[in-house]
């Protein structure tokens, strides 16, 4: 097996269970999920979101299918150009089916209380997002006409990192309790749900944005924004910086990656999705090398949306003509592959060494128990450095900076470092800095 083409979420299986990769693939060409909605996602924008993005999700981590439940015609309220929102959900990867479904299934509910253990209930709404269990106390928010998507995002996020979890036996817990995340409090802990926990609804939206690196944060973050309520998405321009092409182990993790979409750039499936939706986009096709954030014309482009995970990288970007730069970073290791990283660039009191510390040992193994099955047949080097990456930690990453953009153009509180893993929401870390004030009001719409 080709270890550099495999699906990244297979290492979190062999790793686990002490597999060889070949093995933790077969389980997930046979794992099945299914999505089960109710007759209010006809008209909430926010079930319709958080569904298809479970979909978007789901189809790259269970490989054996995302068979989906739902109203028969149910109109489509997203931006996405769709007759309905059934034929878009067979688009991104749903299989739409009158099956009946088993007990010992695992379902995602949209609009419907846990009926079993293999129930997780996804609910979002504006800027909270999280998901119920069996037999807890229901979260649930009242539908509003919002056309928000933080909240939608990381329900859905979360529902499909429980859902591989549950299917694929990742955590040790058995007691499951209700959790989720307000994108406008951080530090609300247990209180995320409480409606003093939602934020604006009526925003000042960033104009121009430059996003290095279009992996699987970088294209979350072209997600999220995208979908997003701007009035007029015609004024924002974005800039799509990626040297690499898509080949088939990004589909896996990547969420504006197909398989029609392989041996093309990456930047190409982020600029047809944008200009759909109305945008205007340019594209760099070249690597990031010292001394192009200095070039004259980025003064078109305060503010970057980092998802290239290279320490010289980022020594690198010059803050000449940038604002905010936000820096995204996931781990790849089994024991962290769900925890995620926001930094504030310019709102951190650290020099860059101190930032981005040049590791000691380059050779960290990330996955012991691989690495001691593959020693005697493979290079072991492979096995050292590839990361775990999932799709759902990826976008529950982006609402986190996609979120701290949106504060800063709307006088929300300034977080200059977070620090999350999905499994503990309960104890997020986010370090607060003041308010932003008007000083980035100049670059919105």
């Amino acid at each position: 097996m080709d270890l550099q083409h495999i699906n990244r979420s297979a290492f979190a299986i062999a790793e686990k269970h002490d597999l060889g990769l070949d093995e933790a693939y077969a389980k997930m060409t046979n794992a099945v999920v299914w999505l089960i909605a109710d007759e209010s996602i006809k008209t909430s924008y926010s079930k319709q979101l958080s569904y298809l993005t479970t979909i978007n999700i789901a189809h790259r981590v269970f490989l054996g299918g995302v068979k989906c439940i739902l109203p028969f015609d149910t109109p489509n309220m997203l931006p996405i150009q769709s007759e309905s929102l059934n034929t878009l959900v067979n688009h991104f990867g749903g299989l739409i089916t009158d099956e009946d479904y088993k007990e010992e299934d695992i379902k995602v509910l949209f609009g419907i209380e846990c009926f079993d253990v293999n129930c997780i209930e996804a609910v979002g709404n504006g800027w909270r997002g999280g998901v119920n269990f069996y037999k807890q106390e229901r979260v649930f928010f009242y539908e509003t006409r919002s056309v928000f998507s933080l909240g939608s995002i990381a329900s859905a996020s979360i529902a499909s990192y429980y859902a591989f979890c549950k299917t694929f036996k990742i955590l040790d817990e058995e007691i499951e309790l209700n959790t989720g995340i307000s994108l406008w409090n951080l530090n609300s802990g247990e209180k995320w749900h409480k409606m003093e926990n939602d934020g604006p609804q009526e925003l000042n939206m960033p104009r121009n944005i430059w996003a290095l690196g279009l992996g699987h944060l970088g294209q979350a973050y072209l997600w999220t924004l995208g979908l997003m309520p701007f009035k007029e998405p015609q004024k924002s321009l974005l800039l799509l910086q990626d040297a690499d092409t898509i080949d088939s182990e990004n589909i896996g993790s990547q969420i504006l990656c197909f398989e029609n979409n392989i041996g093309k750039p990456k930047t190409r499936p982020c600029l047809e999705f944008l200009e759909a939706l109305g945008f205007r986009t340019q594209i760099v096709e070249k690597p990031f090398i010292k001394g192009d954030s200095s070039q004259d014309w980025m003064e078109n482009f305060p503010i970057l949306l980092n998802g290239v995970d290279n320490i010289i990288t980022r020594k690198s970007i010059s803050n000449e003509y940038l604002d905010l730069f936000l820096d995204g970073a996931t781990n790849g290791s089994l024991a962290l592959f769900d925890s995620f990283t926001m930094k504030n660039i310019f709102r951190i009191e650290k020099n860059i060494n101190e930032l981005w510390p040049e590791a000691i040992n380059n050779d960290i193994i990330l996955h012991k128990k691989l690495y001691d099955k593959y020693e005697k047949t493979h290079k072991c080097g492979q096995l050292t450095n590839i990361g775990i990456s999932t799709p759902f930690v990826g976008l529950l990453g982006a609402t986190v900076v996609v979120s701290e953009l949106l504060r800063s153009l709307n006088y929300g509180k300034v977080y200059s470092i977070i620090t999350l893993q999905i499994r503990d929401l309960s104890n997020i870390t986010a370090i607060e800095n003041g308010n932003y004030g008007k000083e980035l009001l100049r670059f919105a719409v």
